[in-house]
């Protein structure tokens, strides 16, 4: 397995308990077409990767409405509608974050994005993200979406984990 090219990640904390992460890598090529069906398939995939990485405790239940993360059938995570977003310099797949056991408070989103440039650059951003308070996200949930992260950004790079 391979380095990832470029990898980052941050995490920043505001007052109030909100939280902001980014993860992110350099590509040589397009992952995807700048198109729906290309955003689309940068959110898809992140989902997917969380599927495989969950071995059957996690459960993720994609549909028109959103997504719902369940583990052992508890839901952790509902976000709401996938929404588009294609720009000259990007494209991207962006969900509202609604609720579930890991939330403490609706709002922020979640986004797979592909932007253009040299390089051209894949990242991962969770935004205005309320967890629960207490030390679960910081020791659990964060370093689980970091594995999955890189887990997808290799997959999404030809790079299979």
């Amino acid at each position: 397995m391979t380095q990832l090219a470029g990898w980052s990640s941050t995490r920043r904390s505001f007052a109030g308990g909100v939280v902001e992460s980014e993860q992110r890598v350099t590509v040589g090529r397009p992952v995807v077409d700048r198109s729906e069906r290309g955003a689309r398939r940068l959110a898809g995939a992140y989902w997917a990767e969380l599927r495989r990485f969950g071995r059957g405790l996690l459960a993720v239940r994609e549909h028109p409405g959103g997504v719902d993360v369940r583990l052992m059938g508890r839901p952790v995570l509902a976000l709401g509608p996938l929404e588009t977003r294609l720009t000259d310099e990007a494209t991207a797949a962006v969900h509202p974050i609604l609720g579930g056991l890991l939330v403490r408070r609706q709002g922020g989103q979640i986004s797979f994005e592909q932007l253009e440039g040299d390089p051209i650059v894949l990242r991962s951003r969770i935004t205005g993200f309320s967890p629960r308070r207490g030390p679960f996200y910081r020791l659990v949930q964060w370093n689980l979406h970091l594995a999955v992260s890189r887990r997808y950004f290799r997959r999404m790079a030809g790079d299979p984990p």
